[in-house]
């Protein structure tokens, strides 16, 4: 799941083009990592502080949230009401995360849509009319992001409704791009087969188990009471599992996949997407008699400098130093061409590329 979040999302792809070189894009994968151990250890940290507070009155099971997505909310309200400002804190943090990661995701739906699909029909739109365009389409795409918000509060759990979706994209896309990048008898129909079985399979277990959740046999929560709580409700309510909701809640017959197939954790859908589109694309490559192409660019696929970052960065940077002396086109008629002749035109492309 990681792996395509950092390897195919558009919106981490504009992050890397941004940078100098390649050697700043993966010197700045480096130091995310870092960052990124520091959060989920955080949130892991969270859990288990709340666990440990909770675990004699659990706030859900006594009626006093609605959905486990606010457990973080009211541990902060629970214990740091009576310090003024803090609570204000913690909400202003979380609402600028949440602010970042969906400017960026808009502005990336933006740059696809325009470049991709707008631009190659209205060539000839001015800079003008593309300014107005992307505004319009962010205030559109913005628009959509607050109507699926209101339908993700209607499936349970919203980090595990996101990341299954996302999961049930990324995983087989993910896949392709393996595909192309590690084996170089791969084809366009092997690669178009292997991605369209991973989506039909992660679409059928993902959507499965939003219909049939999986049972507390199949996830193991860590037990809860409320034997510890001050007060109790007068009348009677019933709680669903932190991962359903009245829109997914299970039916009385469970089919045998129920408890098998669709019980596979979302954490793993985007792992299912990637292997079945590789494997997949591999067999249908090779019945279709590999790839047929004689030249192909060694660019294109991974090498083992790809996977050291500093050696890359040496490169690049002697690279960037020849650039500073790279000679300006004459643009006369009598005085066409480079200034220095021994630069050719392979320099000229590895210069573009970086």
């Amino acid at each position: 799941m990681w792996a395509s979040i950092y390897a195919i999302n558009q919106s981490q792809v504009q992050r890397y083009i941004s940078c100098k070189t390649l050697g700043h894009a993966k010197m700045s994968l480096y130091v995310n990592m870092v960052g990124l151990w520091v959060t989920v250890s955080l949130a892991v940290f969270a859990g288990l502080t709340m666990f440990s507070i909770y675990k004699k009155c659990d706030p859900f099971t006594n009626g006093d949230i609605d959905t486990t997505d606010q457990l973080l909310p009211y541990l902060v309200m629970d214990i740091l009401a009576d310090y003024p400002g803090i609570p204000g804190l913690f909400v202003a943090a979380a609402y600028s995360g949440t602010l970042s990661t969906v400017s960026s995701s808009i502005n990336a739906l933006v740059a696809v849509t325009v470049e991709d699909f707008i631009r190659p029909i209205c060539k000839n739109l001015t800079q003008k009319q593309m300014t107005w365009l992307n505004m319009g389409l962010s205030v559109f795409f913005g628009a959509i992001c607050i109507g699926m918000a209101g339908v993700a509060s209607m499936l349970g759990s919203i980090l595990q409704a996101a990341l299954s979706i996302f999961g049930m994209v990324s995983g087989p896309l993910l896949g392709l791009y393996l595909l192309g990048m590690l084996f170089r008898t791969s084809n366009s129909m092997g690669g178009l087969a292997g991605m369209v079985l991973g989506l039909v399979l992660t679409l059928w277990v993902g959507i499965g188990g939003q219909i049939y959740p999986a049972t507390s046999a199949k996830t193991n929560p860590l037990p809860v009471s409320t034997v510890g709580c001050n007060s109790t409700h007068l009348y009677n309510t019933t709680t669903t599992a932190p991962w359903t909701s009245p829109l997914t809640m299970s039916p009385d017959v469970r089919p045998p996949l129920a408890d098998s197939w669709y019980s596979l954790s979302y954490l793993y859908i985007s792992l299912l997407g990637t292997l079945t589109t590789v494997v997949s694309g591999l067999l249908v490559s090779m019945i279709t008699g590999g790839c047929k192409q004689e030249k192909l660019n060694p660019d294109l696929f991974v090498r083992k400098s790809d996977l050291l970052c500093f050696g890359c960065n040496r490169k690049s940077q002697a690279s960037g130093e020849k650039v500073k002396h790279f000679p300006h086109f004459q643009t006369r008629a009598d005085k066409s061409g480079l200034a220095h002749p021994e630069l050719t035109r392979e320099d000229v492309e590895k210069v573009t590329k970086l």
